[in-house]
């Protein structure tokens, strides 16, 4: 029998996210949110939450939650339920060991694309799958169970393309304005007469050739040739379409901004730094998710342990009654062959 108490908010959440996301999470009449429940009884947590709760109780909940706006952003999700974003030690090894990884293949990858290896490069950046997940993630043991890793973070592959393509645009424009004032002899010698005459990794190759130009120019925080082939790594993963892990975006970005400074193009490195601002907050939302559904599986894992050893316990009593059984029909036909005899 359904319990007619309120159920637990984070329950609802953990059950309900999927349900309220996108346009239902701006949803408040309860009747729509009867409905939005209802369509969506086929998945387990949502069916597991309406056989243990009132559907008017699940309901109310659920509103609540929607006015505050709780389904629609996890920030706001995470400052009411901040134990469902909570990271184990265990958890923030294996998420690090993940990134290093991640960012060993794209190192090996962008080599491969300069030096032609397109094959390799798709190898590295898209491998296989066991597991039937959007992007091609490590796995973690969970005792005797494998499940996928959601870490690291990636944004989607056309999400990324278009977002380099245009900080490489934005750094080939300051480039060229850049070698207007100081480089005038190399874009003759080029015949480099417009931005898109020059794309960005030869522009890093030209200004390693002139550090000079740089010298009495603002420090960058790391050495300019680290610098310069970080920018040209970013015209490869752009061309290549390699992918790379959001934290890698996110480096990119940052280099992107530093050469900005470099030049001196404070146009250009307002428009970086609203991008890069762009950029961490769709990340950070990603992350957030992320735990989220990494506290919802634990709580279904929980479950399950849970009815895995209720149907053990029902599996022994069966066994136990079938034996008990047996045992008493013997005496029962050895009395009666007794009484024969």
């Amino acid at each position: 029998m359904s319990n007619k108490n309120p159920p637990d908010e984070r329950v609802v959440y953990l059950a309900l996210k999927n349900v309220f996301k996108g346009p239902n999470a701006e949803v408040r009449q309860l009747k729509k949110i009867q409905n939005l429940i209802l369509r969506n009884q086929q998945q387990g947590d949502v069916a597991s939450l309406i056989r243990a709760h009132n559907i008017d109780t699940v309901c109310n909940t659920a509103r609540t939650l929607l006015i505050e706006q709780i389904f629609a952003s996890t920030l706001k999700a995470k400052i009411r339920f901040p134990e469902v974003f909570d990271v184990s030690p265990t958890q923030s090894a294996e998420r690090e060991a993940s990134e290093v990884e991640a960012a060993r293949n794209e190192a090996n990858a962008i080599e491969d694309a300069i030096q032609g290896n397109t094959r390799n490069v798709q190898n590295v950046t898209h491998p296989e799958s066991t597991m039937d997940c959007a992007d091609p993630q490590p796995s973690i043991d969970r005792g005797s169970k494998t499940y996928p890793s959601l870490f690291p973070v990636y944004l989607p592959l056309r999400t990324q393309h278009y977002l380099l393509a245009k900080v490489q645009t934005l750094l080939e424009q300051a480039c060229f304005d850049f070698g207007q004032r100081h480089m005038e002899s190399v874009l003759q010698r080029h015949q480099w007469d417009c931005p898109e005459a020059a794309e960005l990794n030869l522009w890093a190759a030209e200004f390693v050739n002139s550090q000079k130009l740089f010298e009495k120019r603002k420090d960058v925080g790391q050495p300019l040739e680290k610098l310069l082939r970080s920018v040209a790594h970013i015209r490869h993963t752009a061309v290549h379409r390699i992918r790379v892990s959001a934290r890698g975006v996110e480096r990119f970005m940052l280099d992107a901004e530093s050469l900005a400074t470099l030049l001196d193009e404070p146009q250009r490195l307002r428009s970086l730094k609203e991008l890069r601002r762009e950029t961490q907050s769709t990340i950070e939302e990603l992350e957030r998710n992320k735990h989220v559904l990494g506290s919802k599986l634990n709580e279904n894992l929980k479950r399950i342990a849970a009815e895995r050893a209720e149907l053990d316990r029902l599996e022994k009593v069966a066994v136990r009654e079938m034996c008990e059984e047996d045992h008493q029909y013997q005496v029962y036909a050895g009395t009666n062959l007794e009484r024969a005899i």
